[in-house]
C-alpha cells in the first residue's frame, strides 16, 4: 500500500512537470473593443496638440500620454479590467485638458504655432467620413460613427466661420422617394447630434441625394453599407471675425476660395 502511495505522488510530481510550461504565462490576446476604444482617444489627443496643448499644458500633457500608455499596454497584456480603469482615466484627463485650453484661448495668447486651417479642414472630413455610420434602412448614428462625429465637433466648435453642408444618402434598395427622406432623415440627424455637441445651428445645413448617387451593385454588402452614410462639405467665411482663427501661410492661397 505504502509502494502504491509512492507511485501515484511520483506520478503526480511528474505530471505537474510535464504540464505546459506557458500555460499560465501565454501572453492573452488584446481585447478588440478596448484597442477600438484607445484609436478615438488617440483622435481626441491629436486634436489636443493642434491647440497647442504641448505648450500650453506640458504637464497635463504628458500626464495624458503616460495614462494613454499605460492603458495600451494593460490591452495589449489581457488585462481587461485594468485597462478600462486606466482608460477611463484618460478620458476624464482629456475633458479636463479641453476645458483648460478653452480658458486658455480666450485669456491668454498661448498658442503652440499658426495651424494650417486646411490641415484642420482635411482632419474634419476624415472624422465625417468614417464607416458603419448608419444600420441599414436607419438613421439612428451608430456608436463608432457618434465618437467620430464628437471629435469632428471639436474642431467645428473653434471654427465659426466654417459653414457645413450634411448630405444625406441611401442605398440603391427601396423606392426613389422613401431613399430620398432617409437620406434626409440621416442628414438631420448629424445636425441634431452636433448641435447637442455644442454646434450652431446656423453653421449647419442638410439636403439629400438619395439612391442618385449609390452605387448599384445590391449583391455586395460592402457596397450596400457604403451607400449608408452623411457626407460632409465645409464652405469658408473668409468675413467672419473670430479670435480663433489661426493661419498658416499654407492657407495663403486657400485666401479668395472655399476650402
Amino acid at each position: 500500500m505504502r509502494y502504491y502511495s509512492v507511485v501515484l505522488l511520483a506520478g503526480y510530481l511528474n505530471g505537474c512537470t510535464l504540464w505546459p510550461a506557458d500555460v499560465h504565462n501565454k501572453e492573452r490576446p488584446p481585447h478588440a473593443e478596448q484597442m477600438h476604444q484607445l484609436d478615438h482617444l488617440a483622435m481626441d489627443m491629436e486634436l489636443l496638440i493642434s491647440r497647442g496643448v504641448k505648450t500650453c499644458l506640458p504637464g497635463q500633457w504628458r500626464q495624458l500620454v503616460n495614462l494613454h500608455n499605460k492603458a495600451t499596454q494593460e490591452a495589449q497584456a489581457g488585462f481587461k479590467d485594468d485597462a478600462t480603469l486606466t482608460m477611463l482615466a484618460t478620458s476624464e484627463q482629456i475633458h479636463l485638458i479641453k476645458h483648460q485650453l478653452e480658458w486658455l484661448e480666450h485669456h491668454t495668447q498661448c498658442i503652440d504655432h499658426p495651424h494650417s486651417e486646411t490641415e484642420l479642414k482635411e482632419k474634419f472630413l476624415i472624422l465625417m467620413a468614417v464607416d458603419n455610420q448608419f444600420a441599414t434602412d436607419q438613421y439612428d448614428l451608430l456608436p463608432d460613427y457618434q465618437n467620430a462625429l464628437s471629435s469632428a465637433a471639436e474642431i467645428l466648435k473653434r471654427q465659426p466661420h466654417w459653414q457645413i453642408k450634411l448630405i444625406g444618402f441611401a442605398d440603391s434598395r427601396g423606392s426613389n422617394q422613401y431613399n430620398h427622406t432617409l437620406g434626409m432623415n440621416r442628414a438631420k440627424a448629424v445636425k441634431r447630434f452636433l448641435i447637442e455637441q455644442g454646434i450652431s445651428s446656423h453653421q449647419l445645413n442638410v439636403d439629400s441625394y438619395g439612391e442618385s448617387k449609390a452605387k448599384q451593385d445590391i449583391s455586395s454588402q460592402t457596397l450596400l453599407l457604403a451607400n449608408r452614410k452623411v457626407t460632409a462639405q465645409v464652405f469658408v467665411d473668409f468675413h467672419t471675425q473670430s479670435h480663433h482663427r489661426i493661419y498658416s501661410i499654407k492657407d495663403w492661397h486657400h485666401a479668395k476660395e472655399p476650402l
